[in-house]
């Protein structure tokens, strides 16, 4: 037999190479159970458990910046349809001033109606200088849960051509 070879099949497919056994050079002996138990890898459960909490803050951030970047904007007839729908989630109505402005204490109050339907607003803050009879505008808020109010806090309204005529310089163009 051949020595410097390693032993084949009748294929001629090498087998196994146990030469190296002879001499001692492959160690059999069982371990102890200390060094298999430190030998393997340590979970690091508090750089998991962190980076759960990290995703878990950051799916939370995301679900609440998309769920309040949008504000629905209803139409006044809309918004009346579907008051029990909206409940007290915020939104914008839109509708045109009919009637004079009623003040109180702490707010203004108005009518707004578009498509037949009006619906009286209830407005704390500031009203815009343009603000007025006549004009649509368009108010945030919510409806009130114990009466038929729409309680704003913020009203944009829309110049009119008659003050785009009258003030060029403050309007910007529609034209490129």
């Amino acid at each position: 037999m051949d020595v410097s070879r390693p032993p084949s099949d009748a294929q001629g497919d090498s087998l196994p190479d146990d030469r190296d056994l002879e001499d001692g050079g492959l160690e059999l002996t069982p371990r102890a159970t200390d060094d298999v138990a430190r030998s393997r890898p340590r979970r690091r459960w508090g750089s998991i458990a962190v980076l759960v909490l990290l995703l878990f803050a950051a799916g939370f951030i995301i679900h609440q910046a998309l769920g309040t970047a949008t504000l629905f904007f209803y139409n006044a007839d809309e918004a009346v349809a579907k008051r029990h729908e909206l409940g007290s989630k915020r939104f914008r109505i839109q509708g045109t001033v009919v009637g004079a402005t009623r003040p109180t204490a702490d707010a203004v109050g108005f009518t707004i109606a578009f498509n037949g339907a009006r619906v009286d607003v209830r407005h704390t803050g500031s009203e815009p200088p343009l603000f007025k009879p006549g004009l649509p505008v368009v108010c945030e808020g919510r409806w009130d849960a114990t009466q038929p109010v729409f309680d704003s806090d913020r009203i944009l309204v829309k110049h009119t051509e008659s003050y785009k005529k009258a003030n060029p310089g403050r309007v910007a163009s529609d034209k490129p």
